[in-house]
């Protein structure tokens, strides 16, 4: 991800061009190292996204959705809003084609009178960061605090004076005599070309460099101090005219996908035709959006999916392990009746008994030879109290299986559900799906209700109607043979398909003994031709937890003969006067619809 100097001068150049004048309105801060400006400028409304985070540190215009943000504003965030907050965007420049972008930013302060703030955006890997500073150069705070202890070079801490970076000793990219200065500068380096190039030119990054050797037709990895001189004349005019593009602001934004599978795997503000299949963008934001949006979507998703996988996870452990206990109480009292028959064998032959006996030796009635059984006594009891001690112990043992044969079937149903909701987990892919999960979740009271927030007087606020996202559609996707099938992702869904949008005469599918989606094919009351039943079968069989099976069995059934049981969980239905079809699970393909 080479967000260089060149990139970062040629982002310069875009905000300047889209925000200047611009006023800060929102200020949001949905993770540690992300900050979100709302900037009105040139009558429309633009989201300045400022990420300090790693790899996918930069500054853009985005205009992706916004991620979710946390209940409480960050501290920093609060200190931008305090002093950022209606201020109005003057310059935004990159000095020296470093990775570093500065913004000014004319504000009004606590007295009335316009001064000058600086936010300074720092991009580079692991120690990038983002800055506020007053209008001399004093650090007022920081994204991160670096102190003595992490960096005895250069501390970032409030009321210090901000520092840039050291600078590095390299030829200025935009210079008229640059290009003739690279080249005497790398003939006796004994380096690789690239190399040489990326320990010469300021701003420029390896895929860069890579670059300029294509542009003059040359090995990126040959010798530096070993090329003929036509070979440096080529290079020095490949330098030459990218010198003029900078120059004269001729960028040309681009995302590079690998050639094989289509993955975006970089960006630049120039076109780099040596590194991959490249697709133009009009701005270098929107090729920034192309590279991290689906990358920082997919994240956000994951981070969801973990949270709430997590918290099923935790309760289906816990009804397993209760599973585990009441099939072991069934285990350990399989047996019980042999205490209701010591005690009966004991009443029975009491007479002949005495208090002290280790032992019982008596004859069996229940035995049809009539063989006598030994049976242990209780030293200190006599045998009428051993007797009403293999009762009590009978009815104990009955009991503990009654209540464990009780408790079957609900942990059982229960941990089925909790299967469901891992399985709609992993099935998730936008925000409505997890949206409508958590909500499922909170129902069924494995999460606890958002808090409402108090207002005056300790009295919740009233809960908005307005914004709530409509319930995402099943999957529908058409046969070969025209007919139109739906596929459920989650419970919610199953219940809604099924019990709601489904017809009596549609055909319903669901795979055998395990968790998955409910499937529907509607038939407008015709008859549902042989191929159209197989595959509604293998997308069955695919949207479940069978999906690996080679061959998976699937239940169908006629609408009509679906029901929703008396207090059953979301998803969950009973069927009759069904068939099972033997099905390859088969994903859907270019049908969906």
């Amino acid at each position: 991800m080479p967000f260089d100097g060149i990139t970062a001068h040629a982002m310069a150049k875009e905000l300047n061009r889209l925000l200047l004048g611009g006023r800060i309105g929102k200020i949001q801060q949905p993770s540690r190292e992300t900050i979100l400006l709302q900037v009105r400028a040139g009558g429309e409304n633009h989201r300045l996204l400022i990420c300090c985070g790693g790899s996918d540190a930069r500054i853009q215009i985005t205009a992706d959705d916004a991620p979710d943000n946390p209940a409480s504003p960050p501290m920093f965030c609060m200190f931008l809003r305090k002093h950022l907050s209606g201020g109005l965007i003057r310059s935004v420049v990159c000095p020296g084609f470093e990775r570093i972008l500065q913004m000014e930013i004319e504000v009004e302060d606590e007295l009335g009178d316009r001064s000058l703030k600086k936010l300074v955006v720092e991009i580079m890997g692991r120690q990038s960061n983002i800055i506020l500073l007053n209008r001399n150069d004093i650090i007022l705070d920081a994204a991160r605090h670096v102190g003595n202890e992490i960096s005895r070079v250069r501390e970032v801490l409030p009321a210090h004076p901000y520092e840039l970076p050291p600078a590095q000793n390299k030829l200025d990219p935009s210079g008229v005599e640059t290009p003739a200065q690279a080249i005497a500068a790398i003939s006796g380096s004994g380096k690789k070309l690239s190399a040489a190039l990326l320990d010469q030119l300021r701003g420029f990054s390896p895929v860069l460099c890579r670059e300029v050797c294509h542009m003059a037709g040359l090995d990126s990895d040959s010798a530096a101090d070993s090329l003929p001189p036509e070979a440096m004349r080529h290079l020095q005019i490949a330098l030459s005219s990218l010198r003029d593009q900078l120059n004269a602001d001729a960028f040309s934004p681009c995302t590079l996908s690998a050639p094989d599978s289509g993955k975006i795997i970089d960006y630049h503000a120039w076109t780099l035709a040596s590194a991959g299949t490249v697709t133009a963008y009009p701005l270098l934001g929107q090729a920034l959006d192309a590279f991290h949006g689906n990358r920082d979507r997919l994240a956000r998703l994951s981070g969801r999916r973990a949270e709430l996988a997590k918290t099923v996870s935790s309760n289906l452990d816990k009804v397993q392990r209760r599973l585990a206990q009441q099939h072991a109480t069934l285990d350990e009292n399989a047996d019980n009746a042999k205490w209701q028959k010591y005690g009966e064998l004991v009443t029975a032959n009491i007479y002949a008994l005495k208090e002290g006996m280790e032992k019982a030796t008596v004859q069996d009635y229940y035995s049809a030879t009539g063989e006598t059984i030994d049976i242990p006594l209780d030293v200190n009891l006599n045998p009428q109290k051993n007797a009403q001690r293999f009762f009590r112990r009978y009815q104990k043992a009955k009991a503990a299986c009654r209540y464990a044969e009780s408790q079957l079937d609900g942990l059982m149903a229960e941990a089925a559900y909790l299967e469901s909701l891992l399985y709609a987990l992993d099935n998730a892919v936008e925000n409505q799906d997890f949206q409508e999960i958590r909500e499922e979740m909170i129902s069924q009271a494995y999460l606890k209700p958002p808090v409402r927030k108090l207002g005056k007087g300790g009295r919740p606020k009233p809960v908005g109607k307005a914004g709530n996202p409509l319930p995402a559609e099943p999957l529908r996707v058409l046969s070969t043979d025209g007919l139109e099938i739906f596929i459920g992702r989650n419970n919610r869904q199953n219940d809604r398909l099924t019990l709601k949008m489904a017809r009596a005469e549609d055909m319903w599918f669901h795979i055998k003994n395990f968790s998955g989606s409910h499937v529907v094919v509607r038939t407008g009351g015709k008859p549902v031709p042989d191929a159209t039943m197989e595959e509604a079968a293998s997308y069955a069989a695919w949207y479940s937890k069978a999906r690996q099976a080679p061959k998976a069995e699937v239940d169908c059934t006629a609408v009509r003969n679906v029901k929703k049981p008396a207090g059953g969980k979301p998803g969950m239905v009973i069927y009759v006067n069904y068939k099972t079809i033997v099905a390859v699970p088969k994903e859907i393909g270019l049908g969906k619809l």
